[in-house]
């Protein structure tokens, strides 16, 4: 092996094979934490690099699949401490009310769907008949292969709403909060109480996961855990589907209209047991969404700065319709605050795509300094005093120009 292939596997080694590593040029001083002594940890120019490569930390498997795994499995131990324990967490937290959930958008008009039946996919859409007002079928009988590029695609482009679509993606975060907030007011009225006064004694703890269906909308993996409260899981379950059945938010059409933002009927709500082992199973589940672009390809993983960026987009004809809305919203004074051009290549989707009530678990945060730490070979409590600037991106061999 030659000295530059050497080379560059270390670097890979160093960063974890990051797709495109972040160089840093400077110096690293640390403060030994019982005696204050400073040392100087590391100085970039006596790499063979000339910088030191940190990972870029995309968690878009698309951007880069190592670190996209990185955060994927940080996003498991956030959601596994928050079922059963540990980081942190105390371990009667499986013993305590857990739910599972999962929302989904309304419908927005018909489009090509995997249908399944013991196992079997079925006819797309073989129950309807005859032709919409645009002229097209509004039957399907393709049995769906799970790769199909037709699926979450229009059988009518024209008769799907593409404007409420992405109006829904923009007010979905604040649906979510809405839900929640109406998830305690649930949970104090079952208790008889006010919701001040049933927070005194209860806690309602979550996490949740955004990812895109095939027809470009948000839908929400979401786990409830209910802390100083006795409930049955299962009523602790019927709370949260009242509250997700009741919960709208308004939002304004185009025309000045008033249309309300809701759940759609397809709403999965499952109390969790206390086996460990389905925990752990449902947060790989949950987990593996955390790492999901907006399209299957990646294409939309970075911001659209211009609208002639648009057509060169790599993607189906109806992504890159909700993209052309986004842009067209975008430029109405209506809309102005939801930045709906700087989210197009999300679909108008403006939330975080991980969040999580503050006492459910540990955080991103303390997973990596921990990792940080232990990579760096750091004692608690020692003060590490970085002094790099940004030298640019990707792997380079020998000294630095």
């Amino acid at each position: 092996m030659s000295e530059r292939v050497e080379q560059l596997a270390e670097q890979m080694r160093n960063v974890a094979c990051c797709a495109h590593p972040i160089r840093l040029r400077g110096h690293i001083d640390r403060v030994d934490a019982s005696t204050g002594e400073m040392t100087r940890a590391l100085d970039t120019s006596s790499t063979p690099s000339g910088a030191l490569l940190i990972a870029c930390g995309n968690r878009r498997a698309t951007a880069c699949p190592a670190c996209s795994e990185t955060y994927r499995g940080d996003a498991w131990q956030l959601i596994a401490a928050g079922l059963a324990g540990g980081k942190g967490v105390p371990d009667d937290v499986a013993e305590r009310p857990r739910v599972f959930v999962t929302l989904t958008a309304p419908s927005f008009g018909t489009v090509h769907s995997r249908r399944m039946r013991n196992g079997k996919p079925r006819s797309c859409r073989s129950r309807r008949q005859g032709t919409c007002e645009h002229g097209e079928a509004k039957i399907c009988r393709i049995r769906h292969p799970a790769d199909d590029p037709l699926l979450g695609q229009p059988l009518c482009p024209e008769c799907f709403d593409y404007t409420a679509a992405v109006l829904w993606n923009a007010h979905a975060s604040a649906l979510w909060n809405r839900t929640v907030i109406a998830v305690r007011r649930q949970l104090a009225r079952d208790a008889g109480v006010s919701v001040k006064t049933w927070r005194k004694s209860a806690a309602l703890s979550f996490i949740k996961v955004a990812e895109y269906q095939d027809r470009g909308v948000i839908h929400l993996h979401a786990i409830f855990r209910l802390d100083g409260c006795e409930v049955r899981p299962e009523d602790f379950a019927d709370a949260i589907r009242q509250a997700v059945s009741a919960v709208e938010l308004p939002m304004q059409i185009p025309n000045g209209a008033e249309l309300l933002a809701k759940w759609g009927e397809q709403v999965d709500i499952r109390p969790l047991g206390v086996e460990v082992t389905r925990a752990h199973a449902v947060a790989a589940y949950v987990a593996k969404y955390a790492t999901k672009s907006s399209d299957a390809a990646g294409a939309l993983d970075r911001r659209i700065r211009r609208p002639q960026e648009i057509d060169r987009l790599a993607v189906n004809q109806h992504l890159r319709t909700m993209v052309l809305e986004c842009w067209r919203l975008g430029g109405m004074p209506t809309y102005r605050g939801l930045r709906l051009r700087a989210w197009a290549h999300t679909l108008g989707y403006r939330g975080h795509w991980t969040t999580k009530s503050r006492h459910y678990s540990t955080t991103f945060t303390e997973l990596r300094d921990a990792r940080r730490r232990h990579a760096a070979g750091d004692r608690a409590g020692d003060v590490v005093l970085p002094q790099l600037t940004y030298a640019g991106r990707g792997y380079r061999l020998g000294t630095a120009s």
